[in-house]
């Protein structure tokens, strides 16, 4: 026994941690024979004398007067009054079971507050490292004997310096609780300067939960344009730590371009990796 709620007979209710504690209220009781102690594990109340017999190690201190007492009061010619003792012993147990269920839903109940919204920017991908293309087409010029022609120039920097030109945007709004995040209203978004339609283009964005992703999907933009950004909402509500988001691939026969992330070239020229046909 670790926890008991002790009455000494004024109906005033007290909490007590520890059989010490319980011991020293019913030594210092006016009236020992009043004392009712409702035990958590049992889920009722009991007397001094219930609590010794039902649990000898508790070995409380029953005085004689308490016996004595409550050989006064049984043969008592008042019978309403053990009825409305009853009756207040069950409305108190009502009453104790309605607010530990009330303190158990507020305890456990996951209580979320508005956080400050996230923008997020794609990171450059690991396979297409910068490139220094003014050097690149020194060296194809030097190599061939000729100059390169303004449109081949022009692609060809495109292609190797698209992480610039083709801007991946995720925006969402978010809130906090102690079981971490929550993410909702996500909005995705394509900038694209290269001053060419891009036939389509496949988005990733993942949830992370403790350096892992729990939750990931795609979505796939068509004949994106350079007047303004495409954009698309995103519905549902995502948990996690955080939130990323990736290009899985990008096509644009405007300027002989394919991309993909599970590649490092499309025909194995490092110079110009993402060249197709």
């Amino acid at each position: 026994m670790e926890k008991y709620l002790f009455n000494d007979g004024t109906n005033v209710i007290r909490e007590v941690q520890s059989k010490e504690e319980l011991q020293s209220l019913i030594k210092a009781s006016a009236d020992p024979a009043k004392v009712s102690i409702w035990i958590f594990n049992t889920s009722e109340w009991v007397s001094i004398s219930d609590l010794n017999k039902r649990y000898p190690e508790f070995q409380s201190p029953v005085k004689k007067e308490i016996q004595v007492t409550k050989a006064k009061e049984e043969p008592s010619p008042v019978r309403g009054k053990p009825v409305i003792t009853g009756l207040l012993k069950k409305t108190l147990a009502g009453i104790f079971i309605i607010v530990s269920i009330f303190l158990v839903y507020n305890f456990t109940r996951v209580s979320w507050a508005k956080a400050s919204s996230v923008s997020i920017t794609a990171e450059r991908p690991a396979n297409t490292p910068p490139v220094n293309t003014d050097s690149l087409i020194g060296t194809i010029e030097l190599l061939r004997g000729q100059k390169l022609d303004k449109i081949t120039r022009t692609n060809l920097r495109i292609r190797n310096t698209w992480p610039d030109l083709l801007q991946l945007h995720l925006t969402a709004d978010r809130d906090t609780s102690r079981e971490g995040l929550r993410y909702y209203d996500l909005q995705i978004s394509i900038d694209n300067s290269t001053g060419y339609n891009i036939d389509n283009a496949v988005v990733k964005f993942s949830v992370w939960r403790n350096k892992t992703i729990s939750n990931s999907d795609t979505l796939r933009f068509i004949n994106i344009g350079y007047a303004a950004p495409a954009g698309r909402k995103i519905e549902g509500v995502y948990k996690g730590d955080s939130i990323s988001v990736s290009f899985s691939s990008i096509r644009s026969k405007a300027f002989n371009f394919c991309y993909s992330s599970d590649k490092k070239s499309n025909y194995g020229n490092y110079n110009d990796r993402w060249f197709c046909r």
